[in-house]
């Protein structure tokens, strides 16, 4: 069970004794929210469980410690957000997640090269964020023990759940290649869920439907940050038709709609509480803390005031305006700076699709 700051008695976490966080560099962690510069680990699979960083951590927990690699968690708690902390200790691995590869068809304004090998590929022209990084391997090029482990976790560690992400995880071999392994090895008694934008649901002209139905079960996370031109606008590539086609067609598959709360999603999440009551599928709404600038907690008063009238229908979304939006920040001039940077070199108009944020522009920030 997933606690906040208030109700958790101590500092516990089962995480590093019963998850792995898989990097697409090979670097392991034990959660994915643990930065792998504060627990890096980047000699294989094989070592990870005998290192001293995860024995060190490990015993940090059971003391009752808390240890400076989960400064996220603390951080939230401090402000009574969700954890990711979990003190419900079970025996072995139970949950893996793994990001495949930096492979990606969208360029999201809240993303960057290191996620988005679109992103890179642009970055290489223009230096948005310095040197060029490099595409990424397939995180199973870096260390050959990986899958033959995680069969051996389906079969005796008790594994039971499998995250995927990326990049976009269904457009890339890693994926089908991925699948295929645990087809062939007879490991499918386990749960794959996937954070996808939707774009896509088949590799090579071929749907992913029939690899998925050997598996115990499939969970779709789909990714929606707002909606119309308002997310076609903040994700280059986004298609507000391909992902309600494609949310149609894996409609069994979907499990929740997750919705980043910034500044390009605030003014249309009712329809995403819409999409959700009609199909009765969970949302989770993700603050939004970098880039700083597109904090929607940097809004204007008025804008919020705003914001909360469009809300006040929606019980959820006052909960996301309280926790994710009303604590006064200041603006930022970059919120408008990098919107119109991005806009010269990828055919967009900032201020066409959001009117409303033409008075920043006279802000001194």
């Amino acid at each position: 069970m997933l606690l906040t700051g208030a109700n958790l008695s101590d500092n516990f976490c089962s995480r590093p004794f019963n998850e792995l966080h898989i990097e697409d560099n090979g670097n392991i962690t034990p959660c994915c929210v643990m930065p792998s510069n504060r627990f890096f680990m980047g000699n294989g699979i094989k070592n990870y469980f005998s290192g001293k960083p995860l024995t060190q951590l490990k015993q940090k927990l059971i003391q009752n410690e808390k240890p400076a690699e989960c400064e996220y968690c603390w951080k939230a708690e401090n402000v009574n957000l969700k954890t990711h902390r979990i003190n419900e200790k079970q025996d072995g691995i139970r949950q893996i997640h793994i990001r495949l590869n930096n492979v990606c068809n969208f360029k999201c304004r809240m993303c960057n090269p290191r996620f988005s090998s679109t992103w890179e590929i642009e970055n290489r022209k223009h230096k948005f964020f310095g040197d060029a990084f490099s595409i990424q391997k397939d995180v199973f090029d870096y260390d050959p023990k990986l899958l033959p482990f995680i069969v051996t976790a389906i079969r005796k560690m008790n594994l039971k759940f499998i995250n995927i992400s990326g990049g976009e995880p269904l457009i890339t071999d890693a994926n089908y290649k991925f699948l295929m392994y645990l087809i062939d090895h007879n490991s499918t008694n386990v749960t794959l869920a996937y954070s996808t934008n939707l774009s896509k649901l088949s590799y090579k002209n071929k749907l992913l439907f029939p690899l998925w139905s050997k598996f115990k079960r499939v969970n779709l996370e789909a990714s929606c940050d707002g909606w119309g031109k308002a997310v076609e606008y903040s994700r280059s590539g986004f298609s507000m038709k391909t992902f309600l086609t494609n949310f149609m067609k894996a409609i069994k598959y979907i499990h929740r709609i997750n919705c980043v709360v910034n500044i390009y999603s605030v003014w249309s999440l009712p329809y995403i509480e819409k999409l959700s009551k009609k199909f009765d599928k969970k949302v989770i709404y993700a603050p939004c803390f970098l880039p700083e600038f597109l904090n929607p907690q940097r809004l204007l008063s008025e804008d919020k005031e705003k914001l909360y009238d469009i809300y006040k229908d929606y019980p959820n979304l006052i909960k996301v305006f309280d926790d994710y939006i009303s604590k006064d920040l200041p603006p930022m001039k970059e919120m408008i700076s990098y919107n119109l940077m991005l806009d010269k070199y990828r055919d967009t108009s900032f201020f066409s699709v959001f009117p409303q944020y033409r008075k920043y522009n006279d802000i001194s920030c």
